[in-house]
């Protein structure tokens, strides 16, 4: 069974969805959801997470060295890896519902101007692209570099978008300046 959609299809139907959900969060609550998206991609990805478990393992041996001089042995981070590719995607899904939950706690109140909804759109469409990202880059592929994950689409590669994504991330805050003029200049009459 195939989708009749292309990846670019999907892709900005995916960013579509990210905008829209923006501008009923406003700026405030998706700047905070971006934050945890941004640490999520981070801890999760596999080349990103080996490195700051590197670092973390050898943050002791780095103080042992400073305090007493001698050079401890060099410790490998584990390389256990929870529930596999399962284990990474629901790791990933928890940190972005968190960030979810708590930009809703921290900032109960739903935007009241527009220009707070319009100005929302643009971390909204960052966070689409970073999880975007990191779906695509979930399933790993064979040597012919396509992905094990059989599915008639294949996951767009979001690079190749960033033009797109930043004319529409202008577009939104060009708006968002004209709803705020227009609400200024009519809170004056």
């Amino acid at each position: 069974m195939s989708l009749p959609f292309t990846d670019q299809q999907c892709f900005f139907i995916a960013i579509l969805a990210f905008a829209v959900a923006g501008f009923q969060r406003g700026w405030r609550r998706e700047l905070v959801s971006l934050v945890f998206v941004l640490l999520a991609v981070f801890l999760v990805r596999p080349d990103s997470s080996k490195s700051f478990a590197s670092f973390i393992v050898r943050l002791p041996e780095t103080f042992v060295f400073l305090i007493t001089g001698k050079q401890q042995p060099v410790v490998s981070p584990p390389d256990n890896v929870f529930l596999g590719q399962f284990g990474s995607l629901l790791l990933f899904a928890v940190i972005v519902a968190i960030g979810y939950f708590v930009g809703n706690k921290a900032f109960p109140a739903k935007p009241s101007v527009p220009q707070e909804r319009f100005i929302g759109i643009v971390p909204a469409i960052i966070s689409g692209a970073f999880v975007l990202a990191f779906l695509s880059n979930f399933f790993p592929k064979n040597p012919a570099g396509q992905s094990q994950f059989t599915v008639a689409v294949q996951p767009p590669d979001p690079s190749n978008y960033v033009p797109a994504i930043f004319v529409i991330a202008i577009i939104a805050v060009i708006v968002a300046l004209i709803a705020a003029r227009s609400k200024k200049t009519a809170a004056k009459k």
